[in-house]
């Protein structure tokens, strides 16, 4: 949840981008922070991205194209990191390159998402700090890496999903989670009661509460999913609905 300071901070960027006419970017947002934000602001009056479309932090870019007149790139550099050393390079995690990067003294809203691959690992970052991971960014744990800038993340990053169409007594994401997963009634109703269910980054508590298209409900020990749409009703008067399971 946002913090009023940030709720603040949110809304005067958009002030700012108003007043002034001209693009307004935020730093980088977690999903529920992005999905608390983005409540505040009115539709058509913004962007998100993060450095790829499936990318998890986003930054929010206050204004219109359409209104200003001009159109403005968000200000992201994508880094390659390779481990030097090959195959008796140690290997990493998420945390150790969180770590290194941090460790420059780069704050976290300044880095969107990052990703381990092998002996490569991919950081997304505002372009006002990816000049210093460049230049400073030299080794991650035991290893000596190489820092450089490419265009687009590859395309094996991309997390798979499977198309799923089912029906279910009614849209409500309980019902949705139980069919998608496999779990019995009272099963689902625990996983709410143990804060264990997520929409959009956001802890949800209310079992009956109904889908939107394109929100994203994670539950954690089991997987995501990316709702779709409803699809109109079965012969026994059941809705069809339609997710992108994360496989």
């Amino acid at each position: 949840m946002l913090s009023e300071d940030r709720k603040n901070r949110i809304k005067e960027l958009e002030s700012r981008s108003q007043s002034c006419g001209i693009f307004v970017f935020s730093d980088f947002l977690s999903p529920s922070s992005l999905s608390d934000a983005t409540d505040l602001l009115k539709k058509g009056e913004y962007l998100v991205f993060g450095g790829a479309d499936f990318a998890e932090r986003k930054m929010i870019r206050f204004g219109n194209q359409r209104e200003l007149g001009y159109d403005e790139p968000f200000p992201i550099t994508i880094l390659k990191v390779t481990l030097q050393g090959g195959k008796f390079a140690s290997p990493i995690t998420h945390r150790d390159v969180l770590g290194a990067v941090t460790g420059l003294g780069i704050e976290r809203q300044k880095l969107g998402d990052m990703f381990v691959n092998g002996n490569f690992a991919y950081v997304i970052a505002d372009q006002t700090v990816a000049k210093l991971i460049l230049s400073d960014l030299s080794s991650i744990g035991r290893n000596s890496v190489k820092v450089e800038v490419i265009d687009t993340l590859p395309d094996c990053l991309a997390p798979t999903t499977e198309s799923v169409r089912f029906s279910v007594a009614s849209n409500r994401v309980d019902s949705i989670i139980c069919k998608v997963f496999n779990l019995s009634r009272d099963d689902g109703k625990g996983l709410f009661q143990k804060e264990l269910v997520l929409i959009n980054g956001k802890t949800v508590e209310n079992p009956s509460r109904a889908l939107k298209e394109n929100e994203t409900v994670a539950v954690r020990g089991y997987g995501k999913f990316i709702f779709i749409k409803e699809g109109g009703l079965s012969k026994k008067n059941k809705q069809y609905v339609e997710i992108e399971l994360f496989v």
